[in-house]
């Protein structure tokens, strides 16, 4: 056998005896809970942490001392558990009401949130979607055969400046020239060219998924987006709600425009909660590894 061979074995049988403590520290009467209670199974929590960021115990706690706060991310955790409750409150199933709102709840059934929702598998969740714009859709009817559909990211040329008027004056960033109606935790004026391909893009859906559409509902576009006739669109705008909450208990300090993190664009080396660090192209976002692997 080589010595590197020897030398793995070796680090296996070290990390084996490291969890195997942990584990039996962890079998004795938990202490110093904070945010779990003590009629839980603690065993059974720490192993879908442990699965949810691919970490091992000691990533959050002191080795052979669970009940020291010395290491840092264990108040980090704590307060990842405090929003998942915040998180598990809003978010619609078959037995929530939206607090006693006129939210309904998806009719797929019930949809919780867990840690792996976001993490999957990673201690640093991803906060950006890859393509922000989305797939093409469809081709508009009466396209030339094989011509692709738009993929958002910009007004339709008819929008565009006629018979030599001047430009318009330059938008503040996510801004749009439109004033929308309705809006409820998007500003008025929100660049819907950038949110909208963005919803998209983060759920893997089309504009009808969450609106009211029209006669032209086969070109995917949402003709009476202003109508609150679909529940989908009541949730979505709760979902936004959530991100808002969210990301103002995470990060105090910091300034967050609602709708670049509702496009899932974050500034370089944040880590902002967006649509995509949930849904990652799914409209329902995956609740453990079993469920993400089916997809």
């Amino acid at each position: 056998m080589g010595r590197h061979a020897i030398v793995g074995l070796a680090l296996a049988w070290a990390a084996a005896v490291g969890s195997a403590a942990l584990l039996a520290q962890g079998a004795a009467a938990p202490r110093n809970l904070r945010v779990l209670t003590p009629d839980v199974d603690i065993q059974r929590v720490m192993t879908r942490f442990n699965a949810a960021l691919g970490v091992q115990c000691a990533y959050c706690h002191v080795a052979n001392d669970f009940a020291s706060d010395a290491n840092p991310k264990k108040d980090v955790a704590r307060n990842m558990l405090r929003m998942t409750q915040l998180v598990a409150d809003r978010f619609p199933d078959s037995g929530n009401d939206f607090r006693n709102s006129r939210y309904v709840p998806f009719p797929e059934g019930k949809q919780y949130v867990t840690c792996f929702t976001c993490h999957q598998g990673a201690a640093l969740p991803v906060s950006a979607a890859p393509d922000p714009k989305g797939p093409a859709r469809a081709p508009e009817p009466g396209a030339p055969q094989g011509a692709p559909g738009p993929r958002g990211g910009g007004p339709p040329a008819g929008n565009a400046a006629r018979g030599g008027a001047a430009p318009a004056a330059p938008l503040p960033p996510g801004r749009g020239a439109q004033q929308h109606m309705n809006m409820v935790h998007l500003p008025s004026n929100a660049d819907t060219f950038m949110v909208m391909p963005a919803f998209r893009a983060a759920l893997g859906v089309e504009c009808n998924f969450c609106h009211v559409f029209g006669d032209k509902h086969e070109r995917g576009h949402a003709d009476e987006r202003h109508l609150d006739g679909s529940p989908k669109k009541l949730v979505a705008r709760n979902m936004i709600g959530m991100l808002k909450e969210i990301n103002t208990a995470l990060f105090p300090q910091d300034s967050i425009d609602i709708v670049f993190a509702a496009s899932s664009i974050v500034p370089e080396g944040k880590r902002y909660v967006t649509c995509y660090t949930c849904h990652r192209g799914n409209h329902l976002p995956p609740l453990e590894p079993a469920t993400a692997a089916s997809r």
